[in-house]
């Protein structure tokens, strides 16, 4: 039978490191915010020349997905002040992401060569698009205590594509491009939901909302 399958245990010290490190990087330092303006402006360029390998860049760049994650670990904990700071992240982003995308795409349709509808089709489906994101969000989660799974995040952060449909729908909103921010928009919607919902599943599984107060206390 052990060689279908050796189960491993999960030890409080691994849950406990595994919270220490999001919370380590929902933080809304200048590191975050520079990876942030620098995935808008790759997944602008790689939707303005059509570019997927671009996009995909933007993807492994783009630090959304902690503060979604966070989120996800702050409801089950009941951390209000975690919850706030993770959607005012989130909130920001968003904003940044509409304001400097738009912008940019003005300046860029100006100025250069760029084509005059946007060829990367953004065009969502609820059921794959859910699918897609929550299962992303359960193994981002479960790759917090698991280092091993956790070498997996690159490729969960392209899978799950939050940077690109939301440049996107600023694109759309600043130069209206066939309904295009409609679209874009609800994609990113349904993966935030589909992150949000997949990661507290396994916060709530594997209990690591409890380690989240065990931290809190032992800092008061």
């Amino acid at each position: 039978m052990s060689l279908l399958f050796i189960p491993k245990k999960y030890s409080v010290e691994s849950k406990r490191e595994a919270v220490a490190s999001l919370l380590e990087n929902t933080v809304p330092d200048r590191d975050f915010y520079l990876l942030v303006i620098g995935a808008i402006i790759l997944a602008s360029c790689g939707i303005l020349t059509d570019s997927i390998p671009v996009l995909i860049a933007s993807m492994i760049v783009a630090p959304l997905a902690y503060p979604i994650l966070s989120m996800a670990l702050a409801i089950p904990a009941r951390d209000g002040k975690l919850f706030l700071r993770s959607l005012f992240m989130l909130l920001i982003s968003i904003a940044l992401a509409i304001i400097v995308a738009g912008f940019f795409s003005l300046f860029a349709k100006s100025y250069f060569d760029v084509a005059e509808r946007v060829f990367i089709s953004f065009f969502p489906n609820v059921f794959f698009d859910l699918m897609i994101a929550i299962v992303a969000g359960v193994i981002a989660a479960y790759g917090l205590i698991r280092v091993k799974v956790g070498e997996a995040m690159t490729g969960i952060g392209i899978a799950v594509s939050l940077m690109p449909p939301l440049v996107a729908t600023g694109i759309g909103l600043f130069d209206p491009v066939n309904s295009l921010a409609f679209r874009a928009g609800s994609i990113f919607l349904l993966n935030v939901a589909g992150i949000l919902a997949g990661s507290m599943i396994t916060f709530l599984i594997f209990g690591l909302y409890k380690e989240r107060g065990a931290i809190k206390n032992n800092l008061n």
